[in-house]
């Protein structure tokens, strides 16, 4: 039962990637039906995912709803057009079937996120239903029951089948297939490699290696869990037996996984998200993100460089192998300029994704050839599951093809059910004003201090997304905060940003902390601990939002002349690393206590210059981090300062022997 549920899935996951494929070349359906068989078929797989693991009731509940979904499915393409020309007034049937439908979408996310999300679009959907019954000013407009449903799921205009669907069948699945094919097609190869090779010139070794390959992975897969997934299982090993230990070494793997949601040029589903809100392209979204996602990975890498310095690691010892750098890094290259170029050229998300795949699978296509040409040992030295005899390559590149494909409609699939979550949430919000008073409520909170308003929004982002995907913190943070903020004079590109940072934290940031609970579970580490060293990992990334929204520039926003910019690049390089130097407790040796608030002082005096202070607190922040280095030179000559000195014991009495 298990396999031929297995070979099920295999069936359909591939169907449906090839059939959004075949979408951006021609569009053979209406939206509305494109969606409709993407939610279906996407409920199908995630049903048909955990009824292959479980058994007894729970396998039997599984295919009940992988059932429900497909037919629900066939119903409205069925009904399509009775359905979309109802005008809000569905039939009896149709509401019942509706409410099924938002049933099956709850639990899909539930089966593929947990079940916080769905009880919190729960919650809202109960709001929108009997919200008119509370008294006061948090009552909401009365709308019939069978309004609602056809609102959010039947009426096939908005909430299930509205713009986050559409977002998530026209331009993120495709990318999540992109992501299983690059990693299927041993296209995150070379990212290893170049990691070793950085690993063998600074010390921080297999830390710093983690670093640049997650990072790396991450610029595709846009996903901290799912990277911490695929890179964490050789990477998080590696570091333990370099030395560093399992809290450490998951805290390294989530911090730098959390930050492919941030990288481009795929980023997180966010972005898309972002792009739709904003009603700008795409790729305007990869340049604004371009400076801080650099400044990101910047203070993640000096962290662990100084980490690793202060606990002892060593350069790493093993040599990068040439062979498999320079065989593969083309299926990573080459993919990637092609769909710089085509987002860059204001070509469509699903065509740059679409041409990428060509490109990806066409490039691995020619190196299979080349590989059989190859003399045995060069060959031994590219395969690490074995060498395929002769012959047999073509089969073994259709495996891992299948594979792909396979694993990039299930992560599709997972997006597609919170997006149908989270559309049902934000129509909820929308329809029924709930909005309005959380963000007077932010507003009363804060005063008027755009600071205190920052804080609270930073806070609400960091509290909604403990247990919910980033997608879902983002879009409830955005449609609460971000119109006051706006209101009050921000540029909504910091705004956005602004919350898709915290939204991203939510990753690493206790109580919850997915990806560092991945990470965890991977390197057999205390939880809490792990998140807590991936949280002084990334305290950086916890600053930045703050420094861009009073510095625009930071975000190609408003750039200034070419010397200020350089100055304004340089001294938030100071500042990642002043705080990598006093949250890891290392610059050029260990710091005492005091040293580190020394630190910390001239990091707070640079921040508060980039944030508009006078040009006396850049003198404060500079002479501050001068003092700390003089004080660290000379007292590495003197001896260790008092408080990190070390008693010295005193010599062994002498032996009546010696005398």
């Amino acid at each position: 039962m298990g396999k031929t549920l297995a070979l099920l899935t295999t069936l359909i996951g591939v169907g449906l990637a090839l059939f959004h494929m075949v979408l951006t070349q021609s569009a053979f359906l209406p939206s509305v039906l494109v969606q409709d068989v993407h939610l279906g078929v996407s409920l199908v797989l995630i049903a048909l995912v955990v009824a292959s693991l479980r058994r007894g009731a729970a396998r039997a509940w599984a295919l009940a709803v992988a059932i429900a979904a497909a037919a629900c499915a066939i119903y409205v393409a069925a009904r399509y057009d009775t359905l979309i020309n109802a005008g809000g007034f569905p039939s009896a049937l149709d509401v019942v079937l509706g409410v099924v439908l938002l049933a099956l979408v709850f639990e899909g996310t539930r089966l593929q996120w947990g079940a916080v999300l769905p009880v919190l679009s729960l919650v809202t959907l109960g709001y929108y239903v009997f919200g008119h019954l509370i008294p006061a000013s948090w009552a909401a407009p009365h709308t019939p029951f069978a309004s609602v449903i056809s609102n959010v799921s039947i009426g096939l205009y908005s909430g299930l089948f509205g713009q986050f669907m559409a977002i998530s069948a026209n331009d993120i699945f495709l990318f999540m297939v992109f992501g299983g094919l690059l990693e299927a097609l041993d296209g995150n190869r070379p990212f290893n490699e170049i990691g070793k090779a950085i690993g063998r010139v600074l010390p921080g070794g297999s830390g710093l290696t983690t670093v640049v390959s997650s990072g790396l992975m991450g610029m595709v897969t846009g996903a901290a869990v799912s990277n911490v997934a695929i890179c964490g299982t050789y990477t998080i090993p590696f570091m333990k037996r370099e030395g560093y230990s399992a809290d450490t070494a998951a805290a390294i793997e989530a911090t730098a996984s959390t930050g492919g949601q941030l990288v481009p040029p795929v980023m997180g589903s966010v972005a898309f998200i972002m792009a739709a809100l904003l009603a700008v392209p795409y790729f305007q979204i990869v340049v604004t993100a371009i400076i801080p996602a650099a400044f990101y990975y910047v203070s993640v890498f000096a962290a662990v460089y100084l980490l690793s310095r202060r606990i002892g690691i060593r350069r790493q010892q093993e040599s990068p192998d040439q062979v498999q750098l320079w065989f593969y890094l083309p299926l990573f290259v080459v993919p990637l300029v092609v769909m710089t170029i085509l987002l860059a050229t204001l070509r469509s998300v699903a065509y740059a994704a679409f041409y990428s795949i060509l490109v990806l699978v066409g490039v691995r296509l020619a190196l299979v050839f080349v590989a059989a040409a190859l003399p045995a040992k060069l060959r031994a030295r590219l395969y690490r599951e074995g060498v395929p005899p002769r012959g047999a390559e073509l089969s073994a590149f259709a495996v891992k093809l299948i594979a792909g494909l396979r694993n990039g409609a299930l992560a599709g699939a997972g997006i597609a059910a919170v997006m149908g979550t989270v559309g049902v949430l934000s129509e909820s919000v929308t329809a029924t004003g709930a909005a309005v008073p959380l963000g007077w409520a932010v507003e009363a909170i804060s005063g008027g201090s755009l600071f205190l308003a920052l804080l609270s929004t930073a806070i609400m982002c960091l509290i909604l997304g403990c247990g919910i995907p980033t997608v879902g913190a983002y879009v409830l943070t955005a449609a609460i905060a971000a119109p006051i903020a706006i209101g009050n004079g921000l540029d909504p590109y910091t705004v956005h940003f602004f919350i898709l940072y915290y939204a991203c934290l939510s990753a690493i940031t206790p109580p919850i902390a997915a990806a560092a609970l991945a990470a965890s579970a991977i390197a057999g580490s205390r939880y809490f601990r792990t998140a807590w060293e991936a949280t002084l990992l990334a305290a950086m990334l916890y600053l930045l939002p703050f420094l861009f929204v009073y510095e625009p520039a930071l975000l190609a926003r408003d750039m200034p002349g070419f010397w200020r910019s350089a100055g304004l690049l340089a001294e938030v390089t100071l500042i990642c690393l002043l705080v990598a130097a006093a949250t890891q407790g290392f610059l050029l040796r260990s710091l005492a206590w005091w040293e580190r608030l020394l630190i910390a002082g001239a990091a707070l005096a640079a921040m508060l210059h980039v944030c508009g202070a006078g040009a006396g607190y850049l003198v404060l922040s500079l002479g501050l981090a001068a003092a700390s280095v003089i004080w660290q030179v000379t007292s590495a000559v003197a001896g260790s300062p008092p408080a990190m000195r070390r008693p010295v014991p005193p010599p062994p009495p002498e032996s009546s022997a010696s005398r």
